[in-house]
């Protein structure tokens, strides 16, 4: 039996701007240094500018500038108009304060006023979008950013505010040309953290990691000179990357260095599980329990690392293996969260180690039932169905996985197997062994055994026993 981990075991705690799924888009290009390409233009994304901007607006508390010219000499000023410039500054100073005394409710009602007066004010609409980005209302904070953008497009700043707000609704395409805006605008885009630490979590969304990482650590390099409070959420990140990249030293060293504060709202405990996840993807499994314990020392009842512990008592490979315990904590994981299809499904698994084909079953059924898409819960029914030489049952299981997912080589093996114990299928045992050799050319198993039988096949010689099915 192999030792094919359970997938989509990478667990990632919530914290903020918490990585989400979205429907497939094509990957952005590579930061590829100086651009001399307008946004405007198809290209990548780059880190450099030609252009100078002259007209930024700042997004928080900028100096009250009159939003209207004066007129030129000879024309007088009507009444009314000067009342409205008058009203307009008045509020405006009002929400100038009321932000700088943390107040925001009043601050956002204030410029809100001043916008009735003048509804073309570049500093009342840039003020309003910017408290509404704070406050994380989003679709407010576009609608506000986009009409500063009608009356000054070439705003590097506020494109990259709205290419924030994008990327905070999930809108990758659309923050992705916001960005491209920004840093084609601004002066010095090189020197911008917040700007870098946005396209980072882009690129992460987006799944290109080696892009993520120079762009979260272009930001740690600018933070040592500049105020930005983003370093150890950065460091969180990095960390979770590094880990996904299976470079574990440089993971650990992010999360070490977060421990004792850890990136709000994570707490000790989540950064200890990620330490334990990556010392259990090094087989490091006596390190890995002593962090997922202390994780659970603190909370009894986290579910996900009770999984864990579950499984680093299951495996095989580990001094302390043992099936009851892996049981045991696999048990008080479902008391914990009865609705994860994974604990189930490993439940099942620490059930066939122990030969307890009935309540493998059971967990196996329970698992497909919260989540019957899953390929690798059919392979393993598959097995257990083989084990009790219930054939045809087997075969199900085998072909439901394969129409899920058919590039898994582990099932095509196990096809493989049942076609030779069945009936002595030959012909359809080599189909199935030669598709297991394609999807995993390095597995000498496969090899081997598909080799044996096209031997046997062209000269007639005896074949050993079957192998048994992986797991």
């Amino acid at each position: 039996m192999s030792h094919r981990r359970q997938p989509d075991r990478d667990v990632v705690h919530p914290h903020p701007h918490a990585l989400v799924t979205h429907p497939p888009l094509p990957p952005p290009p590579h930061l590829n240094g100086n651009s001399t390409v307008p946004p405007s233009t198809p290209g990548s994304i780059s880190n450099g500018s030609n252009h100078t901007n002259t007209a930024s607006a700042q997004l928080v508390s900028p100096t009250v500038v009159p939003s209207t010219a004066p007129p030129p000499n000879g024309v007088p000023t009507s009444t009314i108009h000067k009342l409205a410039l008058a009203n307009e500054q008045t509020w405006l100073l009002i929400g100038r304060v009321a932000e700088q005394m943390g107040d925001l409710e009043h601050a956002i009602t204030a410029y809100e006023n001043a916008l009735r007066h003048n509804p073309l004010s570049l500093s009342g609409l840039t003020q309003v979008a910017g408290i509404a980005r704070i406050k994380e209302n989003y679709p407010k904070a576009i609608e506000y950013f986009q009409r500063v953008l009608q009356l000054q497009e070439d705003n590097g700043e506020v494109w990259s505010a709205l290419g924030h707000c994008y990327l905070m609704q999930d809108d990758l395409q659309k923050a992705y040309s916001a960005y491209q805006q920004a840093l084609y605008l601004l002066p010095n885009p090189k020197e911008d953290p917040k700007l870098w630490y946005g396209i980072g979590i882009l690129y992460d969304r987006y799944g290109s990691l080696d892009h993520a990482e120079e762009a979260f650590a272009s930001v740690l390099k600018m933070d040592k000179e500049l105020d930005f409070d983003k370093a150890n959420e950065i460091l969180f990140r990095l960390g979770i990357i590094y880990k996904q990249q299976g470079k574990y030293d440089d993971s650990l060293g992010c999360f070490d260095r977060i421990l004792r504060n850890p990136p709000s709202p994570l707490a000790h405990a989540d950064i200890w599980f990620q330490i334990g996840h990556v010392y259990e993807q090094q087989n490091e499994y006596a390190r890995a329990k002593d962090a997922y314990e202390r994780v659970v020392a603190d909370n009894p009842v986290h579910a996900k690392v009770l999984q864990q512990l579950g499984w680093l008592y299951h495996q095989e490979g580990s001094s302390f293996q043992n099936q009851e315990l892996a049981i045991q904590f696999l048990t008080k994981s479902l008391e914990a969260d009865s609705s994860d299809a994974q604990s189930w499904y490993l439940l099942g698994r620490a059930y066939m180690a122990g030969q307890k084909y009935n309540k493998a079953y059971e967990a196996y059924q329970q698992a497909v039932y919260r989540d019957g898409r899953n390929p690798t819960f059919w392979c393993s029914i598959g097995v257990l169905y083989f084990q009790i030489n219930q054939f045809r049952d087997a075969l199900d299981a085998y072909s439901r996985a394969i129409r899920i997912n058919p590039y898994i080589s582990e099932v095509w093996f196990d096809l493989g197997s049942l076609y030779e114990s069945c009936n002595n299928q030959i012909s359809d045992a080599i189909d199935a062994y030669a598709r297991a050799a394609e999807l995993d050319p390095g597995n000498l198993v496969i090899s081997q055994r598909l080799q044996l039988l096209k031997n046997a096949q062209a000269t007639g010689g005896q074949l050993p026993a079957a192998p048994g099915p992986q797991d």
